[in-house]
């Protein structure tokens, strides 16, 4: 059984979060997020796929 307390268990990808949960909870498509974010429209897919990690700008 997967459970979150498997220590063996990978971490979720931010990109799975943003992919099942929180895009479709604001009703926004992936260019739509991207304008928000002020990223490029081919940066979202590859967090949402998976490929490209999620790191915080500094200020």
């Amino acid at each position: 059984m997967n459970s979150l307390r498997n220590k063996n268990r990978k971490p979720t990808h931010p990109g799975a979060i943003l992919r099942e949960d929180v895009l479709p909870e604001m009703g926004i498509t992936q260019g739509e997020f991207a304008d928000r974010l002020g990223v490029s429209r081919r940066t979202v897919p590859e967090v949402l796929h998976e490929r490209r990690p999620v790191t915080r700008l500094s200020a």
